[in-house]
């Protein structure tokens, strides 16, 4: 299926997604915009597209049936207005706001104008991630007992110098970086906590740590996220019959069932960034029925973290 995308932001994400993104047949890169030109020219010869000189200009190109949004945080919400205002669906980096009040306006926005926007959650896009679902819907490993969501990456120690991984005014931190990723992992498991303690490190304002209880009644779940630590990444599920590991999971390459019965692995390594653009794609060309992340699940996880942000005293200028 031929699908002609536009890429706002020419980094390391978008570097990298495009590279599987290709591997779609029929999809293309055919328009560029970057804040620093020469890294748009160096992207658009690789991928044979024209670079413009504006945001608006890239994203009204005629060819284009969808664009793709990844630059950084704090102007996530400006990009995603601006393609809802000229009608262009939009695909936008997670988290795709800095909070659920600027959300709340392009749901608005989106209704208003009949055009979608999703977030980029590709974990939630990919085979694993919903098997997982799967087995706790079929109460595979009975009651849940316990929910061990982290993940750690050392991205202070290696980025003291970048600011905006330590900036209140690009929305850094730990849990809009990484935290989104386990906070986005329970919250589609288990749907939104009762109630939820959260406590956290702070530097410059941001997070360095952050981690919470989310209380769901029966039981409870931890979800905590660092950038300054060693890395460690896992989702551990805990039920009266059995066990489920999701290492690395949001990635979403492998998952772990242990019960009784013995031990079922689940795996899938088709390329995920590929996976979640031909979603996206289909639907937009009305090709496939509706298989996307919501907008109102991306709403209600943020909602989540701003309560989490407002119990460690972490503020953006969004709020």
């Amino acid at each position: 299926m031929p699908f002609n995308w536009c890429f706002i932001g020419t980094g390391k994400i978008a570097n990298k997604v495009a590279k599987e993104l290709i591997t779609n047949p029929g999809h293309q890169i055919v328009s560029v915009f970057n804040r620093t030109k020469k890294k748009a020219e160096k992207f658009a010869k690789i991928y044979h597209s024209t670079v413009y000189e504006s945001a608006l200009e890239a994203i009204n190109d005629s060819r284009v049936d969808g664009v793709y949004i990844a630059t950084t945080n704090e102007t996530h919400f400006s990009f995603c207005k601006l393609c809802l205002e000229n009608h262009k669906p939009a695909l936008c980096e997670k988290p795709i706001t800095g909070n659920a009040k600027e959300l709340e306006e392009l749901i608005k926005l989106s209704k208003e104008n009949n055009t979608m926007l999703k977030e980029a959650m590709w974990t939630w896009y990919n085979p694993v991630a919903n098997q997982v679902k799967q087995w706790i819907k079929e109460e595979r490993i009975g009651k849940i007992l316990s929910v061990d969501c982290i993940f750690n990456m050392p991205i202070f120690g290696y980025n003291k110098a970048k600011g905006r991984y330590i900036s209140p005014a690009r929305y850094g931190g730990a849990l809009l970086d990484l935290g989104v990723y386990p906070v986005r992992y329970v919250y589609e498991l288990f749907g939104k906590p009762k109630s939820l303690e959260a406590k956290g490190k702070l530097y410059n304002g941001i997070d360095l740590f952050n981690v919470s209880t989310f209380d769901y009644g029966d039981f409870k779940a931890r979800v905590s996220s660092q950038i300054n630590a060693l890395v460690g990444e896992h989702c551990i599920i805990i039920g009266e019959k059995g066990k489920i590991k999701v290492p690395l999971f949001h990635m979403a390459n492998k998952a772990i069932l242990k019960t009784k019965d013995g031990k079922e692995v689940f795996k899938d390594k088709k390329k995920k960034f590929a996976t979640q653009f031909r979603v996206v794609a289909e639907y937009i060309k009305c090709e496939k029925p509706n298989q996307l992340v919501s907008l109102e699940s991306s709403l209600e996880v943020l909602e989540i973290m701003d309560e989490i942000r407002k119990q460690i005293g972490v503020i953006f200028p969004c709020d």
